[in-house]
């Protein structure tokens, strides 16, 4: 079994530092914590912790009686959980515009392997541990218990960009009862069918090049991708925001993200680690990693397969959102997802917003965090 670095948890549910230079009613309004996980720790045979930042309503301290619905936030890759004044801002104005106050937890994704950092996506797996029991079993629990949320799945909801997008479709899926709805922005692909562009599913392809050895494209701004996938997973720069080259010995971005898939879809090999998707030099994918990957991971399939089950329990609670020029062309994922989610009859809310690209998709809608809080009010109130 791998060995993991982790950041050192001061007491079991928390180290509690306000961070937020402004007076408050009577307590600090935000909170750094760190929860040692039972379960996480025994897989990895040492100390493991889930890290988050809780922010406070407002009236919290004016109102000590009162409970709060709780908002589940799960940042894209290399996203943080810490808060600034605009992180504030970005969620308070909206609840203000609706006259709702939320307790917002915004969960640390990524974790540290071998010294590198890869997302948890907060999945169950064979080699990354148990991120989602952890969760659903002993932080949201220990959450309702030191701070006054409304304990209950009515009152809890789930958003994401990009890999936390992913990941909170994933919990609101294997989980429905334990969440009101989530609101996936951008999400690492949901259907196998299309990863970034390969057909996973497909016998004998290559994660590189089509059958007519034409290149996958990747990076796309505007209509033009600025490199491929081959380029981007094997050489040493990552695109857009991303463009930067590595330093230090660390793995470029590319290398890093596909670490994440293998870390999180894949089965274990003999030797502990995840078995690779692909031949990294050549791009050949191993057909049985992929088989796996496929019936344990791919959402689109698994609601299928589970609907009689999953159809009403799911009732308005799926939202999905990405740009028809997703810059890791996410965008024919989703849309397999929303074209047999139809068939299925399901009401599940999926748009394809035109022009935008994997961060312009936040400005859809007048604004997806202000939208969505919208639409989680809509619930609370009529559920």
């Amino acid at each position: 079994m791998r060995r993991s670095a982790y950041r050192a948890a001061i007491t079991a549910f928390g180290l509690l530092l306000a961070t937020l230079a402004r007076p408050v009613a009577a307590g600090p309004q935000l909170f750094d914590i760190t929860f040692r996980s039972s379960q996480l720790s025994q897989f990895f045979r040492q100390p493991v912790d889930i890290g988050a930042s809780v922010l406070l309503p407002p009236s919290y301290y004016k109102e000590p009686n009162r409970r709060y619905p709780v908002i589940y936030v799960v940042p894209a890759f290399e996203g943080t959980d810490v808060v600034t004044r605009d992180t504030e801002l970005e969620w308070q104005r909206p609840m203000q515009s609706v006259r709702t106050e939320f307790i917002i937890v915004i969960l640390q994704g990524m974790m540290n392997i071998d010294g590198e950092e890869v997302h948890t996506e907060f999945a169950d797996s064979a080699t990354n541990g148990p991120w989602g029991a952890a969760l659903m079993q002993e932080f949201i629990p220990a959450t309702d218990a030191h701070f006054r949320t409304i304990a209950s799945g009515n009152a809890r909801f789930l958003f994401g960009h990009s890999s936390g997008a992913w990941a909170v479709l994933w919990l609101q899926i294997n989980y429905p009862a334990t969440f009101n709805g989530a609101w996936a922005v951008s999400p690492d692909p949901v259907d196998f069918h299309d990863f970034f562009g390969p057909d996973l599913t497909k016998p004998g392809q290559n994660f590189y090049h089509d059958a007519a050895g034409n290149a996958y494209g990747i990076c796309q701004f505007g209509r033009h991708d600025e490199t491929t996938i081959e380029r981007l997973v094997n050489g040493p720069y990552g695109c857009g925001s991303r463009g930067e080259q590595a330093h230090g010995g660390e793995k470029p971005w590319g290398q890093r993200q596909m670490d994440t898939y293998d870390d999180v879809f894949s089965p274990a090999q003999a030797n502990g680690k995840p078995a690779p998707l692909i031949n990294r030099t050549t791009g050949a994918i191993d057909p049985a990693v992929a088989t796996y990957w496929e019936a344990h991971y791919d959402m689109t399939q698994l609601l299928v397969t589970r609907w009689d089950t999953l159809g009403p329990l799911l009732k308005g609670k799926l939202h999905v959102f990405v740009g028809d020029r997703d810059t890791f062309h996410l965008e024919g994922s989703v849309m397999l997802m929303r074209d047999a989610l139809k068939k299925l009859g399901s009401d599940a809310e999926i748009s394809v917003a035109p022009g935008d690209d994997h961060w312009q998709i936040f400005n859809y809608h007048g604004g997806l965090v202000r939208y969505s809080i919208g639409e989680m009010v809509e619930r609370l109130t009529n559920n």
